[in-house]
């Protein structure tokens, strides 16, 4: 595995933030309940831990010095619990004692105007002393069953596991430790605004922590996107899950953009594909959020899309069975010799389903119980799920019929490698008898049927990913041809040329005369074009299914000035790739449906440069509007991709390349229309 020495962009100093051994408290007061609360998060943990007040012995039990340089030992983290005016002083004097690891929670609105400025000498000066530090304006760091310099309550609902997390927002690291005994966690930090230390730091060292398994983040922003990946590569080298949920996306400039993939891939869309390119889980909002970091922080893992259910209910199987279309996990029907045997045991199942409606078909006692176990034992899942109401608002019976069936799902899959959950169309929480079951059984309780279905889908799917090494190829000469700015379709099509795709063949004329001569060595029909770079469809400047001389000549008379003329290939369905470069993110790949329907962006996949053959033609086939092309076309686009990616990189001055339309046949595609973009200036 990858070190972080060899990242040297990763900065270190992450663990006595996390995971100090020894820990002083500056401002220790009991003034406020949440200063209190913020000493008792700091003496669960067991570790050497003071807190610093001139005019108080103790405070909530800790014992406490006038200042730092008064205390029996350097301690290795100072959590800084003083307002904006005293914060630099309280700053200096631990770093003069040699503490050389702080969590600053405050500086945030409290602090007016004053505040920025204050985290920005703040910052300085940890970087002059090599000190790491969270915050400014956070909540802190939570650890269940540690030290926990963490500005707020921690319920004793907060359990301990193999989730780490890592949050832009204290609101939604708060709202994760208050999740109730859901997921355990191995540590929640509330990241502020990464004035000195950031999620990339961060996410660094949890690659190389042995309890974490998983990391979910909260983003507002990427500040280093190339430390970022860093810290990605290293989590998938270890092969950790990373779930990733960012806010603040845009699209803003897109419709300015001269390229279809520039208007396609906004900053939203090249974050994904970042994303995608890293083997992270992205997920659109908290809900599934949470949903996914349960399942993820089980013990055992969907190792397939093989899915059963059984519920209390047909429509809500239905309604569970839909979701699971639409994720990707979809309900096939039960094998022929388990619906035989539901039927021979239970007469009442007429025509068994997947999902199962048990409902009424027997005692419930049995037809549960026995309808999981002949599940299970079948060999045909690779997921069970149980659907029911889960509710704490349910009346006793209910309750009591819900813990029957999460003791029937557990029991199931014991001593298989099958992964149970529970789902339920309600997103109140179960009761706490029932919860705590599920908990001691190792059973995901699931709100929603969606974000569910959302979650295991993902599970199952998730591989880790490492980016491909760049192949060692000799880089095609361009240099007659890479002209600063939009190139003409002819030069465009050199271009791809020299990379492999095939493009229509074509000839540029600058009379009515050579664009007839043109024509007829190509062959008829022909198209004849405005000799320009870009949208000339949409301006007027293409005229098709010309089929003789003097209709060509008529139609360079028309257009005026040189044209290109091309042969027409047959028509058939239309494809598009593309690449542009984002100015986090570096090169991005999309393919998506050709033509009019280019800029649609749910037809397009999108992921970042360069693909490997494999990668490309699992985008290729993830793009709905291409699943009944040939074989042969999808592999054509497919080298295309594998093209465009090497282009990007052996030449950093090409911005941006449209191929579009290619027209699929039943053995290749041939691009049409072609557009490369140079920009000398945005390669530094």
């Amino acid at each position: 595995m990858a070190t972080l020495q060899a990242h040297s962009h990763l900065r270190g100093g992450i663990r006595p933030l996390l995971f100090p051994r020894s820990i002083v408290v500056v401002g220790a007061s009991d003034r406020t309940s949440g200063r209190v609360e913020a000493v008792r998060n700091i003496l669960r943990g067991g570790i050497p831990a003071w807190g610093v007040n001139p005019n108080r012995a103790e405070v909530a039990g800790l014992g406490c010095a006038p200042s730092v340089a008064d205390l029996p030992e350097v301690p290795e983290l100072a959590f800084l619990l003083v307002g904006h005016l005293r914060v630099e002083a309280a700053f200096e004097e631990a770093a003069a004692a040699g503490v050389r690891a702080f969590v600053l929670p405050g500086l945030g609105s409290e602090a007016g105007a004053e505040g920025h400025p204050i985290a920005e000498r703040i910052a300085a000066r940890s970087a002059e002393l090599e000190a790491s530090l969270i915050g400014p304006n956070c909540m802190g760091v939570a650890v269940p069953g540690g030290t926990s310099p963490w500005f707020g309550t921690l319920p004793e609902t907060l359990l301990p596991g193999r989730v780490s997390i890592v949050s832009h927002s204290g609101s939604i690291a708060e709202a994760l430790v208050s999740l109730g005994p859901r997921v355990g966690f191995r540590c929640v930090v509330s990241a502020g605004a990464e004035a000195v230390r950031d999620a990339a730091d961060l996410c660094g060292f949890l690659a190389g922590d042995e309890e974490t398994r998983v990391v979910g983040l909260f983003l507002e922003t990427v500040r280093r996107p190339g430390a970022f990946a860093a810290a990605l590569e290293l989590l998938a080298e270890a092969e950790k899950t990373v779930v990733c949920l960012k806010v603040g996306r845009s699209r803003a400039g897109a419709e300015a953009a001269l390229t279809h993939t520039g208007a396609i891939v906004g900053s939203e869309q090249a974050f994904s594909a970042f994303l995608h390119g890293h083997g992270v889980i992205q997920v659109g909002d908290y809900p599934e959020l949470v949903e996914t970091l349960e399942v993820l922080g089980r013990k055992r893992r969907p190792r397939g899309l093989r899915i059963g259910a059984i519920s209390e209910s047909g429509g809500e199987g239905a309604l569970l069975a839909d979701h699971g279309e639409a994720a990707g996990m979809p309900f096939e029907s039960l094998p022929d010799e388990l619906a035989a045997q539901l039927s021979a045991e239970f007469p009442n199942y007429l025509a068994p389903g997947n999902p199962l409606d048990a409902w009424a078909i027997d005692d419930a006692e049995r037809v549960y119980p026995r309808s999981l176990e002949l599940m299970a034992r079948s060999g045909a899942f690779d997921v069970l799920v149980a659907q029911v109401d889960l509710s704490q608002f349910r009346g006793a019976g209910e309750a009591k019929w819900n813990v029957m069936i999460v003791r029937a799902l557990a029991d199931a899959v014991e001593g298989t490698d099958i992964f149970p959950a529970v789902a339920s169309v309600q997103t109140s929480d179960p009761p706490a008898r029932l919860a705590e079951l599920a908990r001691t059984r190792d059973v995901p309780l699931l709100r929603g049927s969606m974000n569910a279905m959302r979650a295991l889908t993902a599970a199952a799917r998730w591989r880790p990913v490492r980016r491909p090494a760049p192949a060692a190829t000799q880089p095609v000469d361009l240099a007659d041809l890479l002209a600063d700015g939009p190139l003409p379709e002819l030069e465009s099509g050199l271009v791809l040329e020299r990379y492999g795709v095939p493009v229509a063949p074509r000839r540029r004329a600058s009379s009515a005369a050579e664009a007839a001569a043109a024509a007829a060595a190509l062959g008829f029909p022909v198209v004849v074009k405005t000799d320009g770079p870009a949208h000339k469809a949409a301006a007027g400047g293409v005229l098709l299914g010309l089929r003789d001389e003097d209709a060509v000549a008529a139609a360079a008379e028309h257009l005026g000035g040189p044209v290109l003329v091309a042969r027409q290939a047959e028509a058939g369905p239309e494809a598009f790739c593309g690449m542009t470069r984002d100015a986090q993110y570096g090169p991005v790949l999309a393919v998506g449906a050709g033509g009019r329907a280019v800029e649609a962006l749910a037809l397009a996949e999108v992921t970042l440069a360069p693909v490997s053959p494999d990668e490309a033609r699992s985008l290729v086939v993830g793009v709905p509007s291409l699943a009944g092309a040939a074989e042969g076309a999808r592999e054509a686009l497919a080298r295309t991709l594998v093209a465009l990616g090497r282009l990007a990189l052996e030449h950093p001055e090409v911005a941006a390349v449209d191929v579009n339309p290619l027209i699929l046949g039943a053995d290749g595609a041939v691009a049409v229309d072609a557009l490369v973009v140079v920009d000398r200036g945005g390669t530094g």
